[in-house]
């Protein structure tokens, strides 16, 4: 379970869940281990519809409720890329994950992500971290990325649509 994941420690877990008593039920450690393991961008109703599976007395609302402890206590980046659906992904800095940006495409809602940026991106970015950072006294954290657009296949009906 989550004890396998030096970024989710038992201690961490129950601060975040700490709303509820601080219990680490078998749910909710499903839901820590499914974000370590199944890599990607997923809706509460993708949540719930894999965990269900293994837990069938959990209900929707019990993943709607620890998707948002889990997200305000920086576990998981929640994400709106449009068509009204909330995505959520494992934080930077866990296990495995690194810094990325995504490609999200408008059509079908396929999202890519990249994290191999080139030396003139990363001098860009830094340039406009230490600007806003004096400009605005702000201590920047950190910061999100997507680039709305067609993905490959979606480009060919857009071309068709023209």
């Amino acid at each position: 379970m989550c004890e396998k994941f030096n970024c989710c420690t038992e201690k961490r877990l129950r601060e975040c869940f700490g709303h509820a008593g601080g219990r680490l039920t078998g749910p909710r450690r499903a839901m820590v281990d499914f974000f370590h393991m199944e890599k990607g961008h997923f809706t509460a109703e993708e949540v719930f519809e894999k965990l269900s599976e293994k837990y069938p007395g959990i209900g929707v609302a019990t993943v709607y409720r620890t998707l948002s402890a889990m997200a305000d206590f920086g576990i998981l980046k929640r994400f709106d890329f449009g068509k009204g659906k909330v995505k959520y992904e494992l934080s930077d800095g866990h296990e495995g994950v690194r810094h990325h940006h995504h490609l999200v495409c408008s059509a079908c809602g396929k999202i890519l992500e990249y994290d191999d940026f080139m030396d003139e991106e990363k001098a860009f970015f830094n340039k406009i971290k230490k600007t806003l950072s004096t400009r605005y006294n702000f201590l920047i954290k950190g910061h999100s990325l997507h680039f709305y657009g067609f993905c490959q296949k979606c480009q060919k009906e857009y071309e068709k649509a023209k």
